[in-house]
């Protein structure tokens, strides 16, 4: 399965049982953006807060229904079929300057997601470049570049 249908199975399920509009984000999103085929290792899925606190229990229990397992609790991670989706809380985007409000709101088959927009792609890679954790697991200056290029109209999207 695609990932991208992944984001969309998941995405979908998100509407419908907690009515929450959640965040398509991390390198599929950027792929998904730039129409550039990169790797992508996982779904990376923003959604508010309170669903990796305090309402924690009700998505793993609507994940579950999906039939994925927890994989990580501490990274909020799941697993299915050797594909794994990853949620954060939307305030990741408070460090970075970037309100929920302000994202591109989308619909595919009946799926309302949000999306980042280059502009906001490009401050979320600049700002990982100062983040420990992100300079020891990922090398983010090949996004930025591809975000520069895409801004300055010199990127040609590929077909995939």
């Amino acid at each position: 399965m695609e990932k991208f249908d992944i984001f969309l199975e998941v995405a979908g399920e998100l509407n419908r049982s907690f009515a929450i509009t959640p965040i398509l984000y991390g390198s599929l999103g950027l792929r998904t953006l730039l129409k550039k085929r990169m790797t992508v290792n996982d779904v990376d899925i923003l959604v508010p807060q309170k669903f990796v606190n305090n309402k924690w229990k009700d998505l793993k229990d609507s994940m579950e229904k999906l039939k994925f397992e927890l994989k990580d609790l501490k990274e909020h991670e799941f697993i299915r079929n050797g594909e794994i989706v990853a949620f954060a809380s939307d305030k990741t985007l408070g460090d970075i300057d970037l309100v929920s409000k302000d994202l591109n709101e989308t619909v595919v088959r009946g799926v309302i997601f949000k999306e980042l927009s280059a502009k906001q792609y490009l401050k979320v890679y600049k700002f990982t470049l100062h983040d420990g954790y992100r300079l020891t697991k990922h090398s983010d200056e090949e996004k930025i570049s591809l975000l520069e290029k895409f801004l300055s109209n010199k990127f040609e999207p590929e077909r995939f």
